[in-house]
């Protein structure tokens, strides 16, 4: 029933983890998690300042530790010729055309490479059109400038700039950052071409925006970009910077939108030619200068070599003044620090990509089978080494951040960590449950030591039947019979209760696992349900012991005038232990000649008159470990093999001085005895009875020397047939 229900349990779930992959992957693939995967993007970006703050790092806290390989400082070409508050505390606003062409003429002598003006300016100056006529004058002179004109993606409607503007520029771009923007409202690709629309709905672009449709008249750069999509302001001031026709930029850039890698930003002195407040400052990626400052000529050395050569971009930064998008260093970023960004990504060809479909897939795919995989190891092992997949996966989604590719980190770990997850739950509760079983099965007969043991590691439980290399004990209370007949029902209930616990008590100790109780008989064993290298020690010990606490508890439980002796007889051997039974009751026990033989050697105690039995087998290799006498070689019934046997006393030094004193005696008279001297021997037995009155092996070889000095059976051949089972 168990195993049916483990089968039904693994297919429950190879099922579940098979669908959960495949939803996963569409999820994926509809953009589900998309949100999730952008946020995390950004907190990776400010990771490396987050840390250097805990850790009192001064110096520039986004390139700390892995910082340096995803976060990048914006070129120091790349400006930004701001509309900032002071321009406007100058000049007002909106700001006269005629301080753009200043503008524009001021940027050209300072040696500007390419100007990029992202302001629209569409209506006339109709107070004074001298101011429109000066700026596109200025344009015109400079050759180098790109302005805007307006389009609506959903009507296709265009609206040119102030009239003679788009034949003056050098080129007419479009500013549309909202083409690609995220549903958070961020920007983290852009259409480098303005974006084509699908005419036929099949999925493809179809119809794009050329410079024929803007319908203005010769523009200054045809004939070449005639036919050529309106670039995006970044995209045409590069193309002035660079030198490079729109056909070939279309042909690179012309498709998905660029994926932006943005820079990080600094805090910059606002006008430090002339500024000397220490607290006005500026934190921006791309350098801000003031349009008031160009055109007034107070710039500082270091604002002047940004320019010369450069690339600038004129946007309005005053607070109120600007159009504005969150970015993933700043919430409310210039937009015209966007565009920058498109410029010095394609300059230092350092956009960001997207992983391989192919290897998303793949992932999406197989980590959910790897927790499933773990899930077969102990919840320890498991955690450790699925942390240590998602630290490997974290690792591995900055490594590639650092190669400029993008991965959906969120999606890659949750499609691990959800299994994972579900799996550690699932298992944590199913271990309660055996953790729970296994106390109630194996908590009454095995040491707590041992419990804990196998409630820690289930692993090393083996319930089912198998054969290997045990030790079998049993103790037996001696004259049972004659008790029970002296004895009220209600008193041997309860001498037995007492006599048995303490016996139980010191098995358990010994890490034994106790088998059953048959009327006033122990029966235990040891090597299983756990591997014990010394198990027959343990065995033994517990023999000892259990003789040592007979003799306290005759002492200490005054109440009943019956004082019981108890044999144990102990072999080692091959046995079969496992669940045994019937199909609706089992017991963990163990079976077999070895164990048949322990519990004769328990009976052959009476034929020595002896209270420990060990086979020779248990106690080969720990003679010297233990006071202990040798009792003989017997022959059980049913038994043609002889065995011999032996009575330990005591842990090594630890026996009574009696005891010690009768040893000495006992053995120098076995000697004898075995040597065929019955006679010389029969005088040692009867100084080691002496010694320690009552001894019964003593007193059984003084009667089998009194015997055989008369007559030795015909049939002797130095082991003795036990006629019964005990």
């Amino acid at each position: 029933m168990k195993e049916q229900k483990v089968k039904a349990g693994k297919k429950w779930l190879y099922i579940s983890t098979g669908i959960f992959s495949v939803v996963w992957y569409i999820a994926y693939a509809i953009g589900a998690m998309e949100d999730f995967d952008n946020r995390w993007s950004d907190l990776r970006l400010h990771m490396p300042k987050i840390l250097a703050a805990y850790s009192g790092y001064r110096g520039e806290k986004f390139t700390f530790l892995f910082g340096n390989k995803i976060n990048k400082a914006a070129d120091p070409k790349m400006t930004i010729s701001a509309i900032d508050d002071y321009t406007l505390s100058q000049y007002g606003w909106p700001v006269k055309r005629r301080y753009y062409g200043l503008l524009v003429d001021q940027l050209k002598k300072l040696g500007v490479k390419a100007i990029g003006v992202d302001v629209l300016l569409f209506e006339p100056d109709k107070d004074n059109p001298e101011n429109d006529r000066r700026y596109v004058e200025a344009v015109a002179r400079a050759g180098n400038v790109v302005n805007l004109a307006a389009i609506d993606y959903e009507t296709g409607k265009i609206k040119l700039p102030l009239k003679g503007l788009a034949q003056a520029s050098a080129y007419i771009a479009h500013p549309n950052s909202d083409l690609a923007m995220d549903r958070d409202g961020y920007v983290r690709k852009f259409f480098m071409f303005y974006k084509g629309w699908d005419t036929d709905d099949d999925g493809g672009e179809d119809k794009f925006l050329t410079y024929k449709d803007l319908k203005a008249g010769r523009l200054r750069c045809e004939p070449g970009c005639a036919d050529r999509r309106i670039p995006s302001l970044g995209m045409a001031t590069y193309a002035i910077f660079s030198g490079k026709t729109l056909f070939e930029l279309q042909a690179k850039y012309g498709g998905e939108p660029l994926r932006l890698n943005y820079r990080y930003p600094v805090l910059r002195k606002a006008h430090p030619a002339w500024d000397k407040d220490p607290n006005s400052l500026i934190q921006s990626a791309y350098r801000h200068i003031s349009v008031a400052d160009i055109i007034e000529g107070r710039l500082s050395a270091e604002e002047k070599e940004s320019l010369k050569g450069g690339i600038t971009l004129l946007g309005a930064t005053a607070l109120g003044a600007f159009d504005h998008v969150p970015s993933p260093f700043l919430t409310q970023l210039p937009c015209v620090e966007v565009h920058a960004t498109t410029i010095d990504n394609i300059i230092y060809k350092d956009q960001l990509k997207e992983v391989d479909a192919f290897w998303m897939t793949m992932l999406i795919l197989i980590l959910p089978w790897v927790a499933v995989f773990l899930g077969r190891y102990p919840i320890k092992s498991m955690v450790i080494a699925s942390f240590s997949i998602m630290g490997t996966i974290l690792a591995a989604d900055i490594w590639l951040r650092a190669n400029l590719y993008d991965m959906p980190f969120i999606v890659v770990i949750l499609v691990f960590f959800l299994p994972f997850l579900y799996i550690v739950v699932d298992k944590g509760l199913s271990e309660g449950r055996e953790k729970k079983w296994i106390k109630n099965t194996f908590g009454q007969y095995l040491s707590p030591k041992v419990v804990d043991l196998i409630t820690k590691d289930p692993s090393k439980l083996s319930l089912g039947g198998e054969k290997r290399e045990m030790t079998a004990y049993f103790l037996d209370m001696a004259g049972f019979t004659s008790m029970s007949e002296k004895m009220s029902p209600e008193e041997l209930t309860a001498m037995l209760n007492e006599y048995l616990s303490a016996f139980t008590e010191v098995i358990l100790k010994h890490d034994g696992t106790v088998d059953k109780y048959i009327g006033d008989c122990i029966v235990a064993f040891w090597n299983a349900p756990l591997d014990q290298a010394d198990h027959r020690k343990l065995a033994v010990l517990a023999a000892v012991d259990c003789q040592d606490e007979m003799t306290r508890l005759n002492t200490s439980l005054t109440r009943f005038s019956v004082k019981p002796a108890c044999r144990v007889g102990v072999n080692s051997g091959p046995m079969v232990v496992g669940n045994m039974g019937s199909r609706t009751r089992l017991s963990y026990t163990v079976m077999g000649d070895s164990v048949n033989l322990a519990s004769r050697l328990e009976g052959a105690n009476k034929f020595f008159h002896s209270k420990i039995m060990t086979s020779e087998e248990t106690f080969k290799d720990l003679k010297d470990q233990f006071d202990y006498r040798y009792l003989g070689s017997i022959r059980v019934v049913g038994k043609a093999i002889p065995v011999k046997v032996y009575e330990p006393f005591a842990r090594k030094g630890a026996a009574a001085p009696e005891v010690k004193e009768m040893l000495g005696h006992y053995e120098t008279a076995l000697a004898k005895f075995e040597k065929g001297d019955y006679r010389s021997a029969l005088k040692d037995f009867k100084a080691a009875l002496a010694a320690r009155p009552g001894d019964g092996p003593s007193q059984f070889y003084i009667e089998t020397c009194e015997q055989y000095v008369k007559e030795v059976p015909k049939d002797w051949d130095g082991s003795f047939n036990l006629t019964s089972k005990g």
